[in-house]
């Protein structure tokens, strides 16, 4: 894991993290070519992985009251692939709503639904 500390940071994360995950991927690309390299690579800008992960947890929270409450699905933002499977495995730990995802990137978002009983 990489961590970067400074300031002016917000310009390395970029909008909603699109430069943090694109220097995130490159550095996974980066890292495959070489043989016997650890493939697992997380690049952090002052903790905005875990700020980004605690506000993906409340919406997912929020949404699942939202879809248990009026007893329909309720679709959230587009995220990353990366995101949605947070999401996807942060929900999976309830039995009372289920995930899936639709659309096509870079629109494919996370719909939360009452689970079927």
């Amino acid at each position: 894991m990489g961590t970067l500390h400074g300031e002016d940071l917000g310009l390395f994360i970029g909008r909603h993290g699109q430069t943090i995950d694109a220097v995130q991927h490159l550095a996974v690309r980066t890292l495959a070519a070489l043989k016997d390299q650890p493939r697992r690579v997380v690049v952090d800008a002052e903790g905005y992985r875990a700020r980004r992960q605690e506000a993906l947890e409340r919406q997912a929270d929020e949404a699942a009251a939202e879809a248990l409450e009026h007893e329909r699905p309720v679709a959230l933002d587009p995220m990353t692939a990366s995101e949605r499977k947070l999401v996807h495995n942060y929900l999976a730990e309830r039995g009372d709503v289920e995930t899936y995802s639709e659309g096509r990137e870079p629109e494919r978002h996370l719909v939360v639904a009452p689970a079927k009983s």
